[in-house]
């Protein structure tokens, strides 16, 4: 890796996190986001869809039908940007992030700069199907990374597109003391196993000691992201055990099996992971240490001992929950995927991001 004391790079964010969506999934963009604010000079560009085209939104988004397949290569303008970014004389790096290959259609609001920008990279965070991407875009990108490897190779496969896998994060910093007051048992959120949900309600009876939080809402709307973000982050590190369950089975990830964001956040508050593990090729190595994630009883009716017998192992449990907290550090920063990705391409790594990492390494040996 190049590693210079100076910001030498601009790095223009082309980004679809807009204000107006507030559905949670767009926590890791956040996440990422607020890492890239603090360790490289960025300049986020917020383009939002074209009202006018209301009438040919496709039916699913990610499987255009031929209206909108001949729409895309007609004018390629689904994206409007307010104002068109100024380049500077150093390095202009285009980073593209978002959740599905839609927005990559995004990069042509640039208009005339989308070919001076020095370097074209795009990061998409969620699953997809990689015979549905949208090809227009995919010759102006010098390179795509993607959260699963299966899914890299696949696309690879596919398409005339340099593609790497790129693991999810989170974003550790500001760094504090390992928060050790844990009031809340188990902690569920989101999407859940709902017949082990079920068992575990026994533990909000009014004979039970114990506290089983959970959502208690059907969508996945809020009134602010950011502020879900923070009350969540605040519940997590409250909490000694959260459930984390493989999504191999969502219709998105089309039978692979990703590492996800949930691991990242409850990793980092230092939680109990309990549930089922990613099956995804390379997982192993991102989870290899020490009860990174404890697997569920197959029997329902062991499920209430198997909590238990966990809950009153107060010593394991600090255990596993301090090896997390100190091992999402070590791995699991966003400011390591960074490194990573720049690295690829062979770009200047921002002295900030570099520091930022040899604090992280400190957990290593604590002083």
């Amino acid at each position: 890796f190049v590693y210079f004391s100076c910001y030498c790079m601009n790095l223009f964010v082309l980004s679809e996190l807009h204000a107006n969506h507030n559905h949670v999934g767009w926590s890791v963009s956040y996440s990422l986001e607020d890492t890239l604010a603090a360790v490289c000079k960025v300049h986020f560009l917020y383009p939002i869809q074209n009202k006018g085209l209301t009438y040919f939104q496709p039916k699913d988004p990610n499987r255009p039908d031929l209206i909108t397949r001949i729409r895309q290569t007609l004018s390629k303008s689904w994206f409007d940007l307010e104002t068109l970014p100024t380049l500077a004389d150093a390095p202009n790096v285009l980073l593209v992030i978002g959740l599905k290959p839609r927005f990559l259609l995004s990069i042509f609001a640039l208009k005339h700069l989308l070919d001076q920008f020095d370097v074209r990279i795009a990061y998409l965070l969620d699953g997809f199907e990689p015979d549905r991407m949208n090809y227009q875009a995919l010759p102006k990108l010098d390179h795509l990374f993607v959260i699963s490897p299966s899914l890299a190779k696949e696309v690879q496969q596919l398409h005339d597109i340099k593609v790497s896998f790129l693991p999810l994060a989170t974003n550790t910093f500001p760094l504090s003391e390992y928060p050790s007051q844990r009031s809340i048992d188990i902690l569920s959120y989101g999407r859940t196993d709902k017949q082990i949900h079920a068992v575990l309600q026994q533990f909000n009876q009014p004979e039970s000691q114990r506290l089983y939080m959970h959502s208690t809402f059907s969508g996945a709307e809020v009134y602010d992201v950011r502020d879900h973000v923070a009350l969540l982050k605040r519940l997590l590190e409250r909490s000694k055990i959260s459930l984390c369950f493989e999504g191999g089975q969502l219709k998105r990830f089309q039978g692979r099996s990703p590492l996800l964001y949930r691991w990242f956040e409850g990793w980092a508050a230092g939680c109990v992971i309990v549930g089922t593990k990613p099956l995804d090729r390379g997982v192993e190595t991102l989870m290899g240490w020490q009860d990174s994630t404890l697997g569920v009883p197959d029997d329902l009716d062991e499920m209430i001992p198997f909590f238990e017998v966990l809950l009153q192992d107060e010593t394991r449990l600090e255990e596993i929950s301090r090896r997390n907290y100190l091992e999402c550090r070590l791995r699991h920063d966003w400011r390591y995927r960074l490194r990573d990705m720049f690295g690829k391409l062979d770009l200047s790594l921002p002295a900030p991001l570099m520091e930022q990492i040899e604090q992280l390494q400190r957990y290593k040996n604590p002083q």
